[in-house]
């Protein structure tokens, strides 16, 4: 499974969307379901970050979610 991290993103968080793809790809191996999505509480230089990682069919997306996000998305109403 290909890794994908979304986002312009600092250092900190770069890391903890990569310790996050490897804790779900532990989890889950290279075979998850699809359209399957998991948040991640990752702490990284004293900082805690929010990551969801949704599974795709050949990779793992990785978004930090620290902005606000489009109602679509949280309601789960199609765009």
């Amino acid at each position: 499974m290909r890794h994908i991290i979304r986002g312009n993103l600092t250092p900190q968080e770069k890391q903890a969307a990569e310790t996050a793809l490897s804790c779900h790809q532990q989890k889950y191996g290279d075979y998850a379901r699809r359209k399957n999505s998991e948040t991640y509480q990752v702490r990284v230089a004293g900082r805690n970050y929010a990551i969801e990682v949704m599974n795709r069919k050949a990779s793992y997306v990785a978004t930090i979610m620290n902005h606000h996000r489009s109602l679509s998305k949280i309601c789960g109403v199609p765009a």
